[in-house]
């Protein structure tokens, strides 16, 4: 109960934040309109309030004013799962999961919103480095730099890619099917 309770309080409080920066950009969008297409603009949006909430998580929230005498570094893999930390197993388990499901939006939102990014290498190692940036960043805000955390944070963005692949594949097969259910009755009728 406390594992969901957790990870819920994480989605309120991204689902808040995301509103409020949608009212602020509401009038940029209105304004770029005829610029920029909406689907592409949303898109944007949603990518860049996704790298917000996973800043405010794992950079702001949480920093310490005592930065060099709270922080710690693990360079060891998997040892989250050997040691407690100090922590109730109950809290360790969201921790974890939450380390992996806030990189999935990350994960299928980057290849959406920019073309260029489709290919599965470019996606994971842009967002591994994102993940080494926060990690490094934490240390340095008086929390922990882990090895585990950037491993969760890129197994997170693989399923998120994997998500947009899926879709992507799913999408573009029934485009294709429609178009070419249209081509067909148009050849006929000449």
């Amino acid at each position: 109960m406390f594992m969901i309770r957790e990870i819920l309080g994480y989605c309120i409080i991204s689902a808040i934040g995301i509103i409020c920066m949608a009212v602020l950009y509401a009038p940029v969008c209105f304004l770029l309109r005829k610029r920029i297409a909406p689907k592409k603009q949303i898109a944007c949006f949603l990518f860049g309030a996704c790298v917000i909430m996973v800043l405010a998580a794992t950079v702001i929230v949480g920093a310490s004013k005592t930065a060099a005498a709270d922080r710690s570094l693990n360079i060891v893999p998997f040892r989250v799962f050997q040691e407690t930390w100090g922590m109730p197993e109950p809290k360790k388990i969201a921790q974890t999961i939450a380390n992996v499901v806030m990189f999935i939006p990350l994960g299928f939102m980057l290849p959406t919103a920019f073309q260029g990014m489709r290919c599965f290498w470019k996606t994971v190692l842009s967002l591994a480095f994102f993940s080494f940036v926060i990690e490094t960043a934490q240390y340095f805000t008086g929390r922990a730099a882990d090895i585990d955390d950037f491993i969760l944070n890129v197994s997170g963005a693989v399923l998120g890619y994997l998500a947009f692949f899926i879709m992507f594949r799913l999408i573009r097969k029934k485009h294709f099917h429609k178009n070419g259910r249209n081509h067909k009755r148009f050849v006929r009728k000449s």
